[in-house]
């Protein structure tokens, strides 16, 4: 499924202005408003081409609906083809139709949407569904250093490919609607997903555009966002509001790794603040708004340039 980052929207949509703004590094914070709303607008819509199309024509999201419900139907529809036998048709569906509710979540393949499935029947679905590019199954890692080692024995986290069809599919558009921070609604679930996707489009290397972070002990809830690849260090980034001294498991990650940089995306203006961990470690925190998501990796630079006074 092809869908198209939020840089692209606004191009496609028409918004220039918003556009050279998202595109100048350091971000202006003056246009932090009007970038947000516009991001909260790419959530609702999507990336799916066609869906962009027709917003970008009517600047009506409401006017998307049989769009959109064709577009389900056709992924249902070739979602069934995958199967062959009828047992496995409807296996696949109904699992796949239950994936949008728990998307950007972590889950266990036994008993997945409270059905009677398997674990293997379960995985075995979900293999065939991420080989068509249906969705991805992200694993974690308990390590704070490069190269990338998945722990594959971990629960992993769905990603499906656009947040648009999962905020319509699963009905919460409206709910969404307004809400000055995506993050601060249904758990996180929203913003968690609309930054693996913008993370998935910015990346040369999606196998690897990102993971999350785990502690080994199994007995520990800490868990990092989002782990990222940044010349040669592994990075964390939270998607969360409030203060620095809340970012608990950020604070246990950043004990453990060789160097001190984090990042936050969240519904307020660029910062970058020093801080310390709960057990007095310094570290270096960029604050960014999460409709830069996409752009990490540049704004990385002159976060790292600036800690380091070069």
């Amino acid at each position: 499924m092809t869908v198209i980052p939020f840089e692209k929207f606004l191009e496609a949509t028409g918004a220039r202005a918003a556009l050279d703004l998202y595109r100048e590094i350091p971000f202006p914070n003056y246009g932090y408003e009007r970038l947000a709303s516009l991001f909260h607008q790419y959530c609702l819509v999507g990336g799916i081409p066609e869906m962009v199309e027709r917003y970008a024509a009517t600047k009506d999201i409401s006017r998307l609906s049989s769009l959109l419900d064709r577009h389900l139907e056709q992924l249902f529809s070739m979602v069934v083809s995958l199967g062959h036998s009828r047992k496995t048709r409807n296996r696949l569906l109904q699992i796949y139709q239950d994936c949008f509710s728990y998307a950007a979540m972590r889950i266990c393949f036994r008993g997945f949407g409270d059905k009677s499935f398997r674990s293997r029947e379960v995985g075995n679905a979900f293999r065939v569904l991420q080989e068509h590019r249906l969705l991805r199954l992200i694993y974690p890692t308990t390590l704070t250093i490069l190269p990338w080692e998945i722990d594959y024995t971990r629960f992993p986290r769905l990603q499906l490919p656009d947040t648009g069809l999962v905020t319509y599919y699963t009905g919460i558009r409206e709910a969404l609607t307004g809400q000055p921070d995506l993050s601060a609604v249904f758990n996180r679930q929203i913003s968690l997903h609309i930054v693996g996707q913008e993370l998935l489009s910015a990346s040369t290397d999606p196998e690897h555009a990102f993971h999350f972070w785990v502690r080994p002990k199994t007995q520990s809830s800490a868990e990092v966002d989002f782990v990222i690849g940044f010349q040669g260090l592994m990075i964390p980034v939270e998607v969360k509001s409030g203060a620095p001294g809340r970012l608990r498991s950020l604070h246990r990650f950043v004990d453990e790794a060789p160097h001190p940089f984090a990042v936050r995306l969240y519904a307020g203006q660029l910062m970058v603040k020093e801080a310390r961990t709960v057990s007095g470690k310094t570290y270096y925190l960029m604050s960014l708004p999460y409709f830069l998501a996409g752009k990490i990796g540049e704004h990385m630079e002159g976060f790292v340039r600036y800690v380091r006074g070069e």
